[in-house]
C-alpha cells in the first residue's frame, strides 16, 4: 500500500512579504514626482520658477 503525497505547504520564506498594491502604490508616487522634476526643469529653462510641492 502506497502513502499519499503529503499536502504543498506554504512557507513564510516562499512568500513575498510585499503586497503589490504597496508596490503600484510607491510606483505611482515615483511617476508624480519625475513629471513635477520635469515640469520644473522645463519652466527653469524658461526663466520660471516652480513651488516645490505644487500641484497642477
Amino acid at each position: 500500500m502506497e502513502l499519499p503525497n503529503p499536502p504543498a505547504y506554504l512557507r513564510g520564506e516562499d512568500t513575498p512579504l510585499i503586497r503589490p498594491y504597496l508596490i503600484a502604490h510607491e510606483k505611482e508616487q515615483e511617476r508624480r514626482r519625475q513629471k513635477e522634476r520635469r515640469r520644473a526643469a522645463v519652466l527653469a529653462t524658461l526663466g520660471q520658477d516652480y513651488p516645490s510641492g505644487a500641484m497642477a
